[in-house]
């Protein structure tokens, strides 16, 4: 294979806004030069703005633009997209309209044949057009964001292959904004999962996904437009127009009209005009669905039809306003949503404009889903060759190499997706540690996974540290990764060389992303299975068993100092058990050595023990009771199945051990003395076999802590 040589880290999905604009506008003038202009204008009138469209044939296909678009590209234009066959029999191509305000403006008139007679579609087939066969984007920061809605996910992506191709958009410049499961299934198999727009992860990805999604119609009311289409006004928007009663009169007048006047074309106001699940057109944010109107959408529009008949005098049109702002805010759901600068107010409307709101029970609006994955660029194979995505940085480019490298003869990549894990909230996407890439090969039918991460210290002999600390837990017979690779890069010529590995990753679930479905009963999904969680509680167990010999600890931990034990490392696999004839958890694995090693006092003593005992027992006990609050079985229960589970796996390390005493205690890698390895390695050894020792005592020691979590929690 010809290797590239690797570009300068780019930080993957932060790109420059102002040349995603320019590719925007270079896809404009390409159609404008290369295309056939067709004959003759289009004028369409709606809120009283008149608005020109032009068009042009580019082979079969055909690109509508209203006129002055390309200086309005901040304005988050609306596009639409559809093959013609959809709108006339027989026809052939697609077309697509580039135009300011909401997706009507250019909806209506390519619908009725007012565009070029492009659709021969009669009156009562049009909604149902509209709905399944024309996809809606926007353009946001430069790139085309697509929707898909209602519409047919093989439309979606057949259209999608159309802008990639004839169209001749680039996969940077086109974004999916809809996490439905058939789309991330499509463009994970194509290795495209980061073209799938991602969640925000942190309160600035969200204040930055609000501002991006914020669009006027036709006034100045600014607006929230979402990726279902609807557009949400907020009551601190709203309050702004109330005000404007009093000091813009007219201005007051045509923003109540876009809300509530019937628009040419339509047959209902924007506040009545249904859009998706529940919410409509132009919708009042931070109020229960349907609940706008019932009760302040009719009081808009019987102001606006006292004023449009001239029976009501100015001043009391300020009073109406007024009270219409008065009880917007009394109805929203939280206090919190009247503050534009609350968490709360800007997790509750992003899940809205991102739609994530519509997959939830409630019929309210709730906080933000925590994301910690983000698919970034990364390689189409093809042949087993990859071929570099645009803004796949230096980093992904080595991970593919190395991939490459693990493959065996005749095997072949089919696919690949690479995921930075979110771990910093101060980390810009693409510059976080750890990354994750998804493969799978043409010799094996299930998917694999390996994690590669960056090293937590670039000091001289940290790497060596880290393998060697590897090296003698899995010895021991702890159950880490099956699998690491240490590797040395320098990423381009101006950096430095950066140590990193890569591991497999562990297959299964931390504690709290285990499916509730897997403590159901089988036959009866109100019914808690008492094994399942009794043997998740032997399996926490095991791995504190673990965790002590580890002796994990961080002094600098947020709370106080930690065992870094129920912090989302240990990862629970479950597999069929045959005799129970269910699924079961079978086993656990540590995924992460960070903090091992760390216990500070080295001493050879009792003392130091009991300390060491109480530390690690206390902090045992309190995970086991934050679990045992989400289930039925009492905790004296759980408590004799956890230290069953701590037991079990102490015996086995330290008959290890002592299978092979003189390897574990001559091993003595070199290392630069600063990490004091030897010292650290003998006192693990030797309070592994005072673990084991020592059990009955520890056993009276985690009890006492238990009655005293019982006891607090009362």
């Amino acid at each position: 294979m010809r290797t590239r040589t690797p570009r300068t880290c780019t930080g993957a999905q932060k790109t420059d806004t102002s040349a995603m604009s320019n590719a925007v506008r270079e896809f404009l003038h390409r159609i404008s030069r290369q295309g056939v202009r067709r004959r003759g204008r289009v004028t369409t009138a709606t809120m009283g703005i008149a608005r020109v469209f032009q068009a042009w044939d580019v082979g079969e296909d055909t690109f509508i633009f209203e006129r002055g678009i390309g200086r309005r590209l901040k304005d988050r234009p609306s596009v639409l997209i559809a093959e013609k066959r959809a709108l006339a029999r027989g026809a052939t191509g697609y077309v697509l309209t580039m135009s300011t305000g909401n997706h009507a403006i250019a909806a209506f008139p390519l619908l009725d044949g007012r565009f070029w007679g492009l659709s021969h579609l009669a009156s009562h087939r049009r909604g149902e057009a509209l709905m399944r066969d024309i996809l809606c984007a926007n353009v946001v920061d430069g790139r085309l964001e697509v929707a898909q809605r209602d519409v047919p996910a093989k439309t979606l992506f057949a259209a999608d292959a159309w802008l990639l191709g004839p169209a001749g958009l680039s996969m940077a410049d086109v974004v999916l904004t809809d996490r439905t499961d058939a789309a991330i299934e499509h463009y994970h198999r194509l290795g495209q999962e980061w073209r799938v727009k991602a969640l925000a992860w942190t309160a600035n990805e969200i204040r930055t996904a609000l501002a991006a999604a914020r669009k006027h119609i036709s006034t100045r009311l600014n607006y929230y437009h979402s990726a279902r289409g609807v557009h949400f006004l907020t009551y601190p928007e709203f309050r702004l127009f109330a005000a404007r009663a009093h000091a813009d009169l007219p201005e007051f007048v045509r923003e109540l009209k876009e809300m509530v006047s019937v628009c040419d074309g339509n047959l209902r106001s924007y506040t009545r005009l249904p859009k998706y699940h529940g919410h409509h057109e132009i919708e009042l944010f931070g109020l229960r669905r349907g609940e706008a109107q019932t009760t302040l959408v009719p009081q808009m529009e019987r102001l606006m039809e006292a004023i449009e008949l001239g029976r009501i005098a100015p001043a009391d049109i300020a009073r109406r306003a007024d009270e219409l702002d008065a009880e917007f805010k009394s109805r929203l759901v939280k206090g919190e949503y009247a503050d534009e600068g609350s968490p709360v107010f800007a997790e509750a409307l992003y899940m809205c404009i991102t739609g994530e709101v519509y997959l939830l029970a409630s019929d309210g609006v709730t906080t933000a889903f925590d994301d910690r994955r983000t698919a970034l660029p990364g390689a189409t194979f093809a042949g087993g060759r990859p071929f570099f995505q645009p803004g796949c940085d230096a980093r992904s480019e080595i991970i593919f190499a190395n991939l490459r490298g693990l493959m065996s003869k005749d095997e072949s990549i089919e696919y690949a997706n690479i995921y930075e894990i979110r771990e910093d909230a101060g980390a810009a996407v693409g510059k976080g540690r750890t990354r994750e890439i998804v493969y799978k090969t043409d010799r094996c039918p299930l998917e694999k996974g390996l994690v590669v991460k960056s090293l937590a210290h670039s000091a001289r002999g940290y790497a060596s540290f880290m393998l060697s600390r590897i090296g003698l837990f899995r010895a021991l017979g702890m159950s880490l990764a099956a699998f690491y690779k240490m590797l040395r890069r320098r990423f381009s010529s101006h950096s430095r060389e950066v140590d990193y590995y890569i591991r497999t990753r562990c297959a299964g679930e931390t504690l709290r992303d285990i499916p509730e479905s897997y403590f159901r009963s089988t036959d009866d999904a109100s019914v808690e299975e008492r094994e399942v969680v009794l043997a998740l509680a032997g399996l926490m167990g095991d791995a504190a068993a673990q965790n002590m010999a580890m002796k994990k600890y961080d002094a600098s931990a947020p709370d106080g100092p930690s065992p870094l034990y129920d912090v989302g490392k240990e990862i629970y696999a479950f597999e069929y058990d045959i005799a129970a004839g269910r699924i079961l958890p079978k086993s656990v694995a540590t995924c992460s050595i960070r903090g091992s090693m760390a216990w500070p006092d080295l001493s050879f003593t009792e003392e130091n023990l009991k300390r060491l005992a109480a530390f690690y027992m206390a902090s045992y006990a309190h995970a086991l009771k934050a679990f045992q609050k989400k289930h039925q079985v009492p905790m004296p229960e759980l408590a004799e199945r956890f230290f069953g589970g701590f037991e079990h796996r102490t015996h086995a390390m330290a008959w290890s051990l002592s299978v092979h005493r003189d390897e574990f205690e001559s091993f003595n890698p070199d290392i630069p003395s600063r990490y004091r390895f030897d010292k650290k390695r003998s006192f693990l050894l030797w309070s592994l076999m005072r673990q084991e020792r020592r059990l009955e005592t520890l056993k009276q020691l985690f009890f006492a802590r238990v009655a005293a979590e019982e006891k607090e929690n009362a």
